[in-house]
């Protein structure tokens, strides 16, 4: 079979043939139909962003769609041929309670995280992958689409979990910081199949904030950022019209005079979730969150039930897939690929297609 193969960060990725991988007994081995690229994901082959890669030579690739090719010993009621989405977080099984998790085929989380990358080394670029049976979910009442637009499930899932981890309700409002990137954008389809009542989108690029309007006019007021953290929490609060619920921050960076101005648009006992890459210590205004009562929590990835239940959205059509802007790549053109996909936000993004 066809795969991409990087030696190590920085180094020039090669299309290799390889063996098909077999199933261990909690496995399942899919063709690949469709696999997101992430935006940053030339930062991470190049080393630029310190991602800690598997050692030696491996396929990179996070999220799949497809076709389920064959399942282990241990792996039940999934038949050949079923449509799914396989996610890349992973933890190892112990008893300290401390989890050595990885994303699979990009990068792992905790200093023994390479003992579960050794397990799990390679990710969805290529012809066929092996992914834990943990990792799956069948997509059949959804094979009607094409894979490249289910390929959304990476960027809407992950907001998805920031809900879920903030208790959002319908009929609340919420601020999603870091708007314009992908997964911020995609949050605001999420938060609107939640039946949010009113969704501030916050970002600085207002050609990719106002696609995001049209999304939904009656209830999404995006709020264009300055810089100046009092005139950008008045504009929040006069695009909420008055003081959100929630605020779920998923910014890649850009500094943290954004979080700050979100913090203080929130009404009391607001939620917030932080979901981003920002490197800077963020500024915390004590005595306000403590007088009104504000919650901070970090929060990674999402629940293993969050594709199937975005995915009943979609199938229900909360969530409209239509209009996506995606640009598809043979597996083999994964370099130019991933080079295309650099910088790219908003509901536009890059996807490597199989056969």
């Amino acid at each position: 079979m066809q795969a991409i193969e990087l030696e190590g960060a920085g180094s020039p990725l090669k299309v290799v043939n390889k063996p098909k991988p077999r199933p261990r007994p909690d496995g399942v081995v899919i063709q690949m139909k469709a696999a997101p690229i992430l935006s940053y994901m030339q930062g991470v082959v190049s080393g630029e962003l310190p991602y800690m890669l598997p050692r030696g030579a491996f396929t990179p690739g996070s999220d799949v769609i497809g076709t389920v090719a064959a399942v282990g010993a241990e792996v039940f009621d999934l038949a050949p041929g079923t449509l799914v989405h396989a996610r890349p977080h992973i933890a190892s099984r112990g008893f300290t309670g401390e989890t050595d998790d990885i994303l699979i085929g990009l990068t792992g989380m905790a200093p023994a995280s390479e003992r579960v990358q050794r397990i799990w080394p390679d990710g969805a670029f290529a012809e066929y992958v092996h992914y834990p049976v943990d990792c799956i979910t069948p997509l059949d009442p959804l094979a009607h689409l094409p894979a490249a637009r289910l390929a959304a499930l990476m960027f809407l899932a992950v907001p998805y979990g920031g809900f879920l981890s903030m208790g959002l309700k319908a009929g609340q409002s919420v601020i999603i910081g870091g708007a314009t990137g992908n997964f911020g954008a995609h949050a605001v389809l999420v938060a609107l199949a939640m039946g949010a009542s009113r969704v501030v989108p916050v970002g600085r690029k207002r050609s990719l904030l106002d696609q995001l309007r049209e999304r939904d006019p009656e209830r999404v007021f995006p709020s264009v950022l300055t810089g100046d953290v009092e005139r950008d929490t008045a504009s929040i609060v006069a695009a909420a019209e008055g003081l959100p619920d929630g605020y779920l921050d998923i910014t890649g960076g850009g500094g943290t005079e954004p979080v700050l101005a979100c913090i203080r648009a929130l009404k009391k006992k607001g939620e917030i979730v932080l979901m981003g890459a920002l490197q800077e210590a963020i500024q915390i205004p004590y005595v306000e969150i403590m007088v009104r009562g504000l919650t901070i929590r970090g929060n990674f990835m999402y629940p293993p039930h969050a594709p199937g239940d975005l995915a009943r959205m979609i199938a229900a059509g909360r969530i409209d897939l239509s209009d996506l802007q995606i640009q598809t790549y043979p597996l083999g053109e994964a370099a130019a690929a991933i080079e295309a996909a650099a910088g790219m936000g908003g509901l536009s993004f890059n996807v490597l297609s199989g056969r």
